[in-house]
Protein backbone atom coordinates (compact mmCIF):
# COMPACT_ATOMS: atom_id res chain seq x y z
CA UNK A 1 0.00 0.00 0.00
CA UNK A 2 1.31 3.62 -0.93
CA UNK A 3 2.07 5.11 1.98
CA UNK A 4 0.60 8.68 2.92
CA UNK A 5 3.73 10.58 2.42
CA UNK A 6 4.11 9.01 -1.10
CA UNK A 7 0.97 10.25 -2.28
CA UNK A 8 1.37 13.64 -0.87
CA UNK A 9 4.32 13.81 -2.72
CA UNK A 10 3.28 13.24 -5.61
CA UNK A 11 0.11 15.36 -5.61
CA UNK A 12 2.10 18.11 -5.03
CA UNK A 13 4.51 17.35 -8.26
CA UNK A 14 1.18 17.45 -10.19
CA UNK A 15 0.32 20.59 -9.05
CA UNK A 16 -2.85 19.81 -6.52
CA UNK A 17 -3.07 21.63 -3.10
CA UNK A 18 -5.43 21.87 -0.05
CA UNK A 19 -8.49 20.14 -1.11
CA UNK A 20 -7.67 18.17 -4.52
CA UNK A 21 -4.57 16.94 -2.90
CA UNK A 22 -6.43 15.40 0.39
CA UNK A 23 -9.31 14.26 -2.40
CA UNK A 24 -5.92 12.72 -4.42
CA UNK A 25 -4.84 11.18 -1.28
CA UNK A 26 -7.88 9.92 -0.23
CA UNK A 27 -9.03 8.39 -3.63
CA UNK A 28 -5.45 6.33 -4.21
CA UNK A 29 -6.08 5.32 -0.38
CA UNK A 30 -9.58 3.72 -1.31
CA UNK A 31 -8.16 2.27 -4.68
CA UNK A 32 -5.27 0.98 -2.56
CA UNK A 33 -7.90 -0.67 -0.02
CA UNK A 34 -9.92 -1.79 -2.70
CA UNK A 35 -7.01 -3.53 -4.70
CA UNK A 36 -6.14 -5.31 -1.09
CA UNK A 37 -9.74 -6.36 -0.56
CA UNK A 38 -9.57 -7.90 -4.27
CA UNK A 39 -6.64 -9.79 -3.05
CA UNK A 40 -7.43 -11.23 -0.21
CA UNK A 41 -10.59 -12.41 -1.71
CA UNK A 42 -8.79 -14.12 -4.41
CA UNK A 43 -6.40 -15.70 -1.93
CA UNK A 44 -9.52 -16.54 0.43
CA UNK A 45 -11.00 -18.24 -2.72
CA UNK A 46 -7.70 -19.93 -3.95
CA UNK A 47 -7.31 -21.46 -0.83
CA UNK A 48 -11.13 -22.48 -0.63
CA UNK A 49 -10.58 -23.82 -3.68
CA UNK A 50 -7.50 -25.95 -2.80
CA UNK A 51 -8.72 -27.19 -0.02
CA UNK A 52 -11.83 -28.67 -1.53
CA UNK A 53 -9.35 -29.78 -4.28
CA UNK A 54 -7.28 -31.45 -1.68
CA UNK A 55 -10.68 -33.09 0.38
CA UNK A 56 -11.57 -34.82 -3.20
CA UNK A 57 -7.85 -36.30 -3.25
CA UNK A 58 -7.97 -37.36 0.23
CA UNK A 59 -11.53 -39.30 -0.56
CA UNK A 60 -10.20 -40.94 -3.74
CA UNK A 61 -6.63 -41.80 -1.74
CA UNK A 62 -9.04 -43.36 1.14
CA UNK A 63 -11.26 -45.16 -1.24
CA UNK A 64 -8.53 -46.50 -3.28
CA UNK A 65 -6.78 -48.18 -0.07
CA UNK A 66 -10.37 -49.81 0.57
CA UNK A 67 -10.95 -51.30 -2.16
CA UNK A 68 -7.23 -52.48 -2.50
CA UNK A 69 -7.82 -53.52 1.56
CA UNK A 70 -10.91 -55.56 -0.14
CA UNK A 71 -9.16 -56.94 -3.03
CA UNK A 72 -5.97 -58.38 -0.58
CA UNK A 73 -8.55 -59.50 1.84
CA UNK A 74 -10.52 -61.45 -0.58
CA UNK A 75 -7.09 -62.68 -1.91
CA UNK A 76 -6.44 -64.20 1.34
CA UNK A 77 -9.81 -65.50 1.99
CA UNK A 78 -9.41 -67.41 -1.83
CA UNK A 79 -5.67 -68.60 -0.36
CA UNK A 80 -7.10 -70.14 2.79
CA UNK A 81 -9.95 -71.95 0.52
CA UNK A 82 -7.14 -73.43 -1.78
CA UNK A 83 -5.29 -74.30 1.43
CA UNK A 84 -7.87 -76.24 2.83
CA UNK A 85 -9.12 -77.62 -0.14
CA UNK A 86 -5.27 -79.17 -0.69
CA UNK A 87 -5.00 -80.12 3.33
CA UNK A 88 -8.35 -81.97 2.55
CA UNK A 89 -7.50 -83.67 -0.79
CA UNK A 90 -4.34 -84.97 0.89
CA UNK A 91 -6.17 -85.86 3.63
CA UNK A 92 -8.28 -87.96 1.72
CA UNK A 93 -5.52 -89.20 -0.82
CA UNK A 94 -3.71 -90.43 2.28
CA UNK A 95 -6.20 -92.62 3.88
CA UNK A 96 -6.95 -93.95 0.64
CA UNK A 97 -3.60 -94.65 0.12
CA UNK A 98 -3.89 -96.39 4.05
CA UNK A 99 -6.99 -98.52 3.00
CA UNK A 100 -5.21 -99.58 -0.44
CA UNK A 101 -2.31 -100.78 1.48
CA UNK A 102 -4.05 -102.41 3.73
CA UNK A 103 -5.82 -104.29 1.57
CA UNK A 104 -3.06 -105.35 -0.17
CA UNK A 105 -1.52 -106.59 3.11
CA UNK A 106 -4.19 -108.70 3.75
CA UNK A 107 -4.13 -109.78 0.35
CA UNK A 108 -0.59 -110.83 0.63
CA UNK A 109 -1.51 -112.24 4.22
CA UNK A 110 -4.34 -114.33 2.72
CA UNK A 111 -2.50 -115.58 -0.37
CA UNK A 112 0.48 -116.19 1.61
CA UNK A 113 -1.57 -118.91 4.64
CA UNK A 114 -3.46 -120.74 1.05
CA UNK A 115 0.59 -121.26 -0.49
CA UNK A 116 1.36 -122.52 3.27
CA UNK A 117 -1.84 -124.57 2.84
CA UNK A 118 -0.70 -126.02 -0.49
CA UNK A 119 2.53 -126.64 1.00
CA UNK A 120 1.00 -128.73 4.00
CA UNK A 121 -0.92 -130.65 1.69
CA UNK A 122 1.21 -131.72 -0.83
CA UNK A 123 3.46 -132.90 1.71
CA UNK A 124 1.38 -134.84 3.64
CA UNK A 125 -0.40 -136.66 0.67
CA UNK A 126 2.19 -139.54 0.92
CA UNK A 127 2.05 -139.90 4.95
CA UNK A 128 -2.26 -139.63 3.91
CA UNK A 129 -2.13 -142.51 1.71
CA UNK A 130 -0.23 -144.75 3.80
CA UNK A 131 -2.78 -143.96 6.64
CA UNK A 132 -5.44 -144.88 4.93
CA UNK A 133 -8.92 -142.75 4.23
CA UNK A 134 -9.34 -141.81 7.45
CA UNK A 135 -6.36 -140.24 7.93
CA UNK A 136 -6.74 -138.54 4.23
CA UNK A 137 -9.12 -136.64 5.07
CA UNK A 138 -7.13 -135.51 8.14
CA UNK A 139 -7.60 -136.54 12.17
CA UNK A 140 -6.64 -135.64 15.31
CA UNK A 141 -6.50 -137.52 18.43
CA UNK A 142 -7.82 -136.74 22.16
CA UNK A 143 -7.75 -139.23 25.03
CA UNK A 144 -9.24 -141.99 22.84
CA UNK A 145 -11.33 -140.32 20.09
CA UNK A 146 -9.96 -140.04 16.63
CA UNK A 147 -11.87 -136.24 14.77
CA UNK A 148 -11.59 -135.21 11.63
CA UNK A 149 -10.60 -131.31 10.92
CA UNK A 150 -9.98 -131.42 7.55
CA UNK A 151 -11.59 -133.00 4.10
CA UNK A 152 -10.15 -134.66 0.85
CA UNK A 153 -10.19 -130.49 -0.54
CA UNK A 154 -8.85 -127.59 1.26
CA UNK A 155 -7.77 -127.54 4.95
CA UNK A 156 -7.70 -125.35 7.48
CA UNK A 157 -4.01 -124.03 8.13
CA UNK A 158 -2.68 -124.08 12.05
CA UNK A 159 -2.58 -120.64 13.48
CA UNK A 160 1.32 -119.02 13.00
CA UNK A 161 1.87 -116.68 15.71
CA UNK A 162 4.62 -114.82 13.90
CA UNK A 163 2.03 -113.80 11.15
CA UNK A 164 -1.58 -114.63 12.38
CA UNK A 165 -3.63 -112.18 14.02
CA UNK A 166 -5.38 -114.41 16.80
CA UNK A 167 -9.33 -112.80 16.43
CA UNK A 168 -9.14 -112.86 12.39
CA UNK A 169 -7.75 -117.33 12.87
CA UNK A 170 -10.72 -117.33 15.67
CA UNK A 171 -13.05 -116.05 12.43
CA UNK A 172 -11.31 -117.96 10.03
CA UNK A 173 -11.63 -121.24 11.94
CA UNK A 174 -15.15 -120.78 13.10
CA UNK A 175 -16.37 -120.20 9.04
CA UNK A 176 -14.50 -123.46 8.30
CA UNK A 177 -16.31 -124.91 10.97
CA UNK A 178 -19.61 -124.27 9.67
CA UNK A 179 -18.12 -125.42 6.23
CA UNK A 180 -17.19 -128.54 7.52
CA UNK A 181 -20.60 -128.82 9.67
CA UNK A 182 -18.71 -129.60 12.33
CA UNK A 183 -20.70 -130.01 16.32
CA UNK A 184 -19.92 -127.02 18.53
CA UNK A 185 -19.75 -129.09 21.56
CA UNK A 186 -16.37 -130.50 19.49
CA UNK A 187 -14.76 -127.08 18.47
CA UNK A 188 -12.38 -127.00 20.98
CA UNK A 189 -10.66 -130.36 20.08
CA UNK A 190 -10.58 -129.35 16.38
CA UNK A 191 -9.31 -125.90 17.59
CA UNK A 192 -6.32 -127.25 20.30
CA UNK A 193 -5.29 -129.78 16.81
CA UNK A 194 -4.67 -126.26 14.98
CA UNK A 195 -2.54 -123.85 17.51
CA UNK A 196 1.00 -123.92 17.72
CA UNK A 197 3.56 -121.81 19.36
CA UNK A 198 5.05 -121.77 23.19
CA UNK A 199 2.03 -122.32 25.95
Amino acid sequence: MTSIQTLKDLGEQMGLKGTELRDFIKEHQDVDREDKNRLREEQDKQREHDKIQQDKLDKFRQAQMERENEKEQRERKEQDKQREHEKEQHETYRDFETEGMKFERDKMDFELQMKVTEVKKASSVKSQDEEGEDNKEGSVTSGHTRQRIGTKGQKMPCFDERSDDMDSFLHRFEVYADSQRWRKGQWAVYLSALLKGKP
